[in-house]
């Protein structure tokens, strides 16, 4: 099971969006079952990360110093510009 960190100011509103988004993705894309995604505040990311040993971060805010993983802009999830290249992003992290 690869666990994705979702992450927003909060850890509510927009990466609630956001996680739909990349469950749809994962999901059509055969990866139902191999996932977890876990929300939180950026500010909780980088230990979030660390803790659950995740294999990406998708945030909606600027990346953390220091991440342990991955990290994935998730602002075209939510606007569609360039929305294509940050899905192959993903599916090329979750490929690993």
């Amino acid at each position: 099971m690869k666990t994705i960190v979702l992450a927003c100011g909060s850890g509510i509103a927009t990466s609630t969006a956001v996680a739909k988004k990349v469950a749809d993705l994962l999901d059509a894309n055969g990866y139902q079952n191999q996932y977890k995604i876990v929300q939180c505040a950026i500010a909780e990311a980088r230990a979030t990360c660390e803790k659950r040993h995740a294999v990406v971060l998708i945030a909606t805010t600027v990346k953390p110093e220091g991440l342990p993983c991955p990290f994935v802009n998730g602002v075209p999830f939510l606007t569609s510009v360039g929305r294509s290249a940050c899905e192959q992003k993903v599916l090329e992290i979750m490929a690993r």
